[in-house]
This record gives structure tokens, C-alpha cells and sequence, in this order.
């Protein structure tokens, strides 16, 4: 048994390994990899940065794309960390995953698929790290986890983080996402660790610290967890006095080892607070649960209608009579109900990622909790409540169709999540293409007198520079007061005497009403709109003045 489970894991391994793989150079660069790139080499790309130094991202006048590619494209030095740090300052990162890209792009350049292996390289070890912590998750509960069920478990679990289109996707993205999953699972499978062998060897809780520490410089958002972490191991060691005295000791050298930050992340709530990053006046709180269960979907099937159903057909299949017996079993010596400690864990590990993104909403008035990256954290520990409730099911019961509906919804779930990746990478794989798809629109036809202005400055406008021709004019739009349009503004009568004959507008689709003043202006001025193009997150239109 032992080694069938073996062979299936390296099978599971490989398949996520190739689809992580697979062609990771296809898609272009988006704006948060654009941001990534810069921020990494030392580079300030962030126009409120400059505003709050009383600069200006954007030149005074149109210049050549080059012009902007270099703003992030710019190397300090390999390893020149302080520069990087001192960039973050008017950020709300933290500093590892750009320190870790620092020293690669150095060393491999920045083609994309390159920029990419590191993500990659992180998805890829998450998959057998995912068997170890369901494994230990198991053992936590011996007596529903018995025979086959424990690395059925396991391997049904990590089939659904190799198989995941969401996470395939997540890990052809040069972000430190794919870097915050494995170190939660590692810090599970430490924590796990502990509790199985009562804590009294010091190296655990060392190598504990030491990943909840790179956890919080990695992302903020790892805080909630960390301190999950640390109050299960405190509840677990409430009747122990040395395995409590280790968890509050574990406490301490994670704030010290995060301490000499605590300058710098200071100084980064400063900033967030005066720009109001995470666009503010958007909380929607009777939209809120339907988002999260789509997003809950996306972790298992983001591009197939079923995918918005078959998380519901197995949670209501955990309803089949018999289950809620293994599902809360009364304890035979007090009569009272008990929950499987597994589900506890998890359902932890899920009130505070998702509880703490809502509370983040409610206090900043954000959109944040519907932003499916930021949940990331959150999709291991769905996967294993889905395992739960299967491989339960699938236990021997009174009635035996119970357990041939657990396998078959098992086979078909991670068949639809395999043919959901094929489909992606077969045929979306480019689906979030705008700057490669919007400069090759522009690159084709654009004349030498030409003007291409870029909305949303900043990632948007260097993004677009990374594809266009060396020597094509372009100028960022950075307008944070819809009264820089006005028709006497400074800004317009710039626009006027740089313009030529043809112009192209480049905006984001989250900006319409901006765009539309834009063209009424242009619509005054003599210019005629041409060609109207889309492509995802990105509309190009082309201008030409028809008046002398």
C-alpha cells in the first residue's frame, strides 16, 4: 500500500510539475509582474510614491517608449537590497520575494518565462509538501483516519493542488503567491509535528520561527495565520506548562525576528494610509458571501460552470444518512458531541484568512476580501475540507452506495480540474495578455509622428513601454482628479502641443468615465476615432485629427 501511495504522489508530482511548465513564456508580463520586475532592481514605478516626494513619475513631455521601460528596467546592482528596502518604504510589501527576485533577474534576465521559474519552482513544491501536512493532519484524528482513509486523505488533497487551474495559473505569475503557500504548509506540517511529539525537541520550534517569520516577509496578509499557528499550539499545550512556556518563546523570537522591519513597515502604513491603496468605497457587504463562494469555486474550477456547483453537490452529499454520525460522533463515555479535530484545524485555518480579509473591508472600507489573490492563503485548506468530507464518506458505512458516490465524485472532481487546466493552458493561456496584445495592435500600424497615451501611469505605462517599439512616442496619463480634464487645465494644453496628426488612447476597462471625457475633448479638438480594439483589461483606439 505504502508504495502504490508512493508511485500515485510521484504521478500527482509530475502531472502538476508539467502543467506548471507548460510554456510559461506565452503570456505576457501583467502590470503586478511589470511591478515586480521594478521594485525588485531598486525602481519606484508607483506615481504616488513620486507625488508624496513632490515629483513626477511621468516626464513633462511625450518620449520614446525606452524612456519608460527603463524606469523599471534600471539595475542597481545585484544584491543591493538596501535600494530595494528603500523603494518598499512607499509600498505595502514586504521584502523577501523581491530580494529572492533581486539576485535572479540578475542572474537569468528578464525573459518572461525565466522571471517565472521561481513561482514555478514554489507551486511545484507545494504539491508533495501538501502529502506530508495531510498526512499529519490525519494523525491528528486516528480513529475516523483509519486503514486506507489516512493516505487516501493525503493524496486526494494533493491531486486537487496539482490539478488546480487556479493554481497552475497563480504559479505562472511572477508574485510571491505560490512562495506564501508552501511556507503555510510548511508551517502547518511543523506545527502539526510538534503537537505529535510534544514539543520537547528545540529544533522544530526553531524551524517554526523561522517560517512564520518568512511567512510575514512575504506577506502581510501571512499575520492572521501566524498568529493561528501560535494559539492552536498554545490550546494544544494549555495542560503542559513546558510545551506552553515553547509556544510563547515561539511567540517572542518570531516578533524579534521580524522587529528590525518594524521601521519600515511603519513607515509603509504611512504611505497606505495617505494614498488609499486598495481602491476605498467599494464594500458591498450583501455581495460579500456570494463573492466568497465564487472565489472558494475558483480555487477547484475557474473556467467551468460546474465548478460553481460541485462544491455544493459534495457538501449537501455529506447529508447521505449515516454521515452525520462520522461527522460528529458521540462520545461514548460523556454523551456529549465532538468535532473531528481536523475539521477544527481547518475550519480555523479558514475563519481567520477569510475572517481577516473581511475585517480588513470592514475597517478600511476596501474591496479586498473579493479579490481572489488575496485568498490564496485560504485555497490548501479548502482542498482539504473537500478531502475531509469525501474520503469520510467513502469509509465503510452502513450503506455501501455511500462509499461508491464519495469515490465517484472524487474521480470526477479531479478529472473536471484536469480538464479544466488542459483547457486553460490549451486555449486561455493568453487570456491575460493585454500589453503583448495592445502594443502588437499599435506596433503594426504606427506612424513616426504618432502620440500613444497610456492611462493608469505607473505598472500600466511601463508595461506597454516593455512591448512597444524602442521609438515610438507614448506619454502617461496620470489623473487622479477627473478636473486635470478640464478643457484650461495644464494638463490638456500639455496634450495639445505635443499631439500630431494620429493618436492612440490606451485604457484599462476599470476606467471609462475618464476615457469618455477624454474623447469628448479629442471630439472638440478635430480628431475622428478610427478603430476602436479590446483585448483583456485593455482598450486601444485610434485618433486621427481631421480638421487643418
Amino acid at each position: 500500500m505504502k508504495k502504490t501511495c508512493l508511485i500515485l504522489l510521484a504521478v500527482l508530482v509530475m502531472l502538476g510539475a508539467a502543467a506548471r511548465l507548460y510554456r510559461p513564456a506565452e503570456k505576457s508580463l501583467w502590470s503586478d509582474e511589470i511591478a515586480t520586475i521594478a521594485t525588485s532592481l531598486g525602481n519606484s514605478i508607483d506615481p504616488d510614491a513620486y507625488r508624496l516626494r513632490h515629483e513626477r513619475f511621468d516626464p513633462p513631455a511625450p518620449v520614446p517608449a525606452n524612456v519608460y521601460r527603463l524606469k523599471a528596467l534600471q539595475s542597481h546592482g545585484a544584491g543591493n537590497l538596501a535600494q530595494t528596502i528603500r523603494v518598499l518604504q512607499s509600498n505595502v510589501h514586504p521584502p523577501l520575494f523581491f530580494g529572492l527576485m533581486n539576485l535572479w533577474i540578475h542572474a537569468v534576465g528578464l525573459e518572461p518565462g525565466q522571471l517565472r521559474l521561481p513561482a514555478i519552482f514554489f507551486g511545484i513544491l507545494a504539491i508533495p509538501l501538501m502529502y506530508g501536512f495531510a498526512l499529519r493532519l490525519a494523525d491528528l484524528d486516528s480513529a475516523r483516519f483509519s486503514g486506507a482513509a489516512r493516505p487516501s486523505f493525503a493524496l486526494l488533497a494533493t491531486g486537487m493542488m496539482a490539478l488546480s487551474a487556479y493554481q497552475i495559473d497563480h504559479a505562472q505569475d511572477a508574485r510571491q503567491y505560490t512562495l506564501l503557500i508552501l511556507l503555510a504548509l510548511l508551517a502547518g506540517w511543523l506545527c502539526l509535528t510538534l503537537v505529535r511529539q510534544a514539543g520537547r525537541d528545540w529544533r522544530p520550534w526553531l524551524g517554526l520561527a523561522l517560517v512564520l517569520a518568512a511567512g510575514l516577509y512575504t506577506q502581510y496578509f501571512f499575520m492572521g495565520f501566524a498568529g493561528f499557528i501560535i494559539l492552536y499550539l498554545a490550546w494544544q499545550g494549555r495542560r503542559d506548562k513546558v510545551f506552553l512556556l515553547m509556544a510563547a518563546g515561539l511567540a517572542l523570537l518570531v516578533a524579534g525576528l521580524f522587529g528590525p522591519w518594524l521601521g519600515v513597515f511603519k513607515a509603509q502604513m504611512a504611505f497606505f494610509k495617505s494614498v488609499g491603496h486598495y481602491t476605498a468605497g467599494l464594500w458591498k457587504p450583501l455581495q460579500l458571501p456570494e463573492k466568497l463562494w465564487r472565489i472558494g469555486c475558483d480555487f477547484f474550477l475557474p473556467a467551468s460552470p460546474v465548478g460553481k456547483l460541485l462544491p455544493l453537490l459534495i457538501l449537501l452529499a455529506a447529508l447521505f444518512p449515516g454521515l452525520k454520525q462520522r461527522f460528529s460522533p458521540r462520545c461514548e463515555d460523556t454523551g456529549r458531541f465532538s468535532v473531528s479535530p481536523v475539521l477544527l484545524f481547518l475550519l480555523g485555518w479558514l475563519l481567520v484568512v477569510v475572517g481577516g480579509q473581511v475585517a480588513l473591508d470592514i475597517l478600511k472600507q476596501t474591496h479586498t476580501a473579493t479579490i481572489r489573490r488575496y485568498l490564496l492563503l485560504a485555497s490548501p485548506a479548502c482542498y482539504l475540507v473537500m478531502a475531509y468530507v469525501l474520503v469520510q464518506m467513502g469509509q465503510k458505512l452502513r450503506d455501501a452506495k455511500t462509499a461508491w458516490v464519495a469515490r465517484g465524485l472524487s474521480v470526477v472532481l479531479l478529472g473536471l480540474m484536469a480538464f479544466d487546466s488542459f483547457a486553460m493552458l490549451k486555449w486561455d493561456h493568453t487570456s491575460s495578455d493585454e500589453f503583448h496584445q495592445a502594443a502588437g495592435l499599435i506596433n503594426a500600424s504606427a506612424l513616426p509622428d504618432d502620440l500613444v497615451l497610456v492611462n493608469k501611469s505607473g505598472a500600466m505605462a511601463v508595461g506597454m513601454a516593455y512591448y512597444l517599439r524602442p521609438e515610438i512616442r507614448m506619454w502617461g496619463l496620470d489623473i487622479p482628479d477627473a478636473r486635470l480634464l478640464a478643457p484650461n487645465s495644464a494638463l490638456m494644453g500639455s496634450l495639445e502641443a505635443h499631439m500630431g496628426k494620429r493618436v492612440w488612447l490606451v485604457f484599462s476597462h476599470a476606467a471609462p468615465s475618464t476615457q469618455n471625457r477624454l474623447g469628448v475633448w479629442l471630439n472638440a479638438k478635430g480628431y475622428r476615432r478610427l478603430q476602436l480594439e479590446k483585448v483583456p483589461g485593455v482598450q486601444v483606439s485610434l485618433w486621427r485629427r481631421e480638421l487643418g
